[in-house]
C-alpha cells in the first residue's frame, strides 16, 4: 500500500467527523450515566477475555438495546480512529522504505527508519471483534471488523515493535527486514477493508449527527446546536476538498465555489452561537456557567478557513517542510477543527 497523497487530510477528516458523532445524545443515554450499571471499559475487557459465549450474552443482557447501540457505535468510532492512525503509519513507513517485497531503504530521504511510525494497543480491536458478534447487528461493519482483524492486528503489533526498536540496524537490518515482511504482507489486505470501514462509519456518523442536530434545534438548545453545526460545516469543507481530490500538495487546484458557500454558512452559524452565549437565559437552559464555552475556537475556525481560501487564491502551495501544519493549509484547518471537537466533547458530553 503506497501512501495516498490525500491520506493526511482524509485522516483528520474522519477522526474529527467521528469523534463528535453520537456524542450529543441525551444524558439518559450517555455511557457516563450508564456507568452506574457497570458500563465501563473494564467490564468490556473482562467480557472480551472471557472464553464463555454465555457469559458474554449475560453481560450483553444487562444493558438496554439503546445502550448497547451507543456502546457498539462508540467502540467502532474508536476503532476507526485507530485504523486512521495505522494508515498514517503505513504512509510514513513508505516515505523511508521502498514499496517492494524485498526490504530496501529509499535513498536521500533525510529521514530516519521508523519516522513518525507509532504503535497501537490492540485492546480496542479485541473489544470490537467481540462486539461484532453482539446486538445490534451492524451488518457490513461487523463483517469488516472480522475480516480486517488479522492484518490490522499484525500491523499494530509490528508498528509497536518498530516505534520501540533501537537495534533495527544490527546484523544488516535483520529486524527491519522481519518487520518489513509483515508490513508488506498485510498492508494491502488491511487497506482494502479499512478504507471501506471508515467510509461506512463516516456515513453512519453523519446520519446520527444530522438527527441529533435536528433534535437540539427543535428543543431550543441553541448553543449546543450551533456548536455542533459549525463542526459539521467544518467537516463538509474537508469532505469537499477530499471529493475534489485535493490535499495540501495540490491545494491550489481547489475549486472554492462550494467552499465559499460553506464559509458563509459557517460565519452565520458562529454568529448565532455567539449571540446565544450572550443570553443568560439560554446559558441557564443548557446548564452552562461559562459564557465563552469555546473561548473563541469557533471564530478561529472561520479564520483558519479564510487563511486556506487565501492560500488557494494566492496560487502558491503552503510550505509543508516543517513539522507542523502551516497557516493556509488544509492540515491547519483540520487541526483547528479537531480542537473545536475536543472542546465540544468536554463542554457537552463529558
Amino acid at each position: 500500500m503506497k501512501k495516498n497523497s490525500l491520506s493526511k487530510a482524509m485522516a483528520v477528516l474522519l477522526v474529527t467527523a467521528l469523534v463528535l458523532s453520537g456524542c450529543g445524545s441525551s444524558k439518559e443515554k450517555e455511557p457516563r450515566e450508564a456507568n452506574r450499571k457497570g458500563l465501563d471499559r473494564e467490564a468490556f475487557t473482562e467480557m472480551a477475555e472471557s472464553e464463555s459465549a454465555q457469559e458474554a450474552q449475560e453481560a450483553e443482557d444487562e444493558f438496554t438495546p439503546e445502550e448497547m447501540d451507543l456502546i457498539k457505535y462508540n467502540y467502532y468510532v474508536t476503532l476507526n480512529n485507530d485504523i486512521i492512525e495505522v494508515m498514517d503509519s503505513i504512509g510514513y513507513y513508505y516515505e523511508v522504505v521502498d514499496y517492494t517485497e524485498e526490504f530496501s531503504l529509499l535513498p536521500d530521504t533525510g529521514l530516519t527508519y521508523g519516522y513518525r511510525v507509532y504503535g497501537k494497543n490492540t485492546d480496542n480491536l479485541d473489544d470490537c471483534v467481540m462486539l461484532a458478534d453482539m446486538e445490534p447487528d451492524y451488518g457490513e461493519l461487523d463483517a469488516m471488523v472480522k475480516e480486517m482483524e488479522e492484518p490490522l492486528r499484525a500491523l499494530m503489533e509490528t508498528f509497536s515493535q518498530i516505534s520501540g526498536s533501537h537495534d533495527y540496524a544490527d546484523n544488516q537490518y535483520q529486524k527491519a527486514k522481519e518487520y518489513h515482511a509483515v508490513i508488506y504482507a498485510n498492508a494491502d489486505a488491511f487497506a482494502a477493508v479499512g478504507y471501506d470501514f471508515v467510509d461506512a462509519i463516516a456515513q453512519l456518523g453523519n446520519e446520527r449527527t444530522a438527527k441529533e442536530e435536528e433534535r437540539l434545534k427543535e428543543e431550543g438548545m441553541l448553543i449546543n446546536y450551533n456548536a455542533s453545526r459549525a463542526i459539521s460545516i467544518g467537516r463538509a469543507v474537508l469532505d469537499e476538498a477530499y471529493n475534489q481530490g485535493v490535499g495540501d500538495e495540490n491545494l491550489t487546484e481547489l475549486d472554492l465555489t462550494e467552499i465559499q458557500k460553506l464559509h458563509d454558512e459557517l460565519v452565520q452559524v458562529v454568529a448565532d452561537f455567539n449571540a446565544a452565549t450572550e443570553d443568560n437565559d439560554q446559558l441557564v437552559k443548557e446548564s452552562l456557567s461559562n459564557s465563552r464555552p469555546f473561548d473563541g475556537l469557533l471564530d478561529g475556525l472561520i479564520d483558519a478557513l479564510e487563511w486556506t481560501m487565501k492560500q488557494v487564491e494566492s496560487g502558491e502551495l503552503p510550505d509543508m517542510s516543517g513539522s507542523g501544519a502551516p497557516l493556509g493549509s488544509l492540515g491547519h484547518f483540520s487541526y483547528v477543527l479537531g480542537q473545536c471537537i475536543d472542546r465540544y466533547n468536554s463542554v457537552f458530553v463529558e
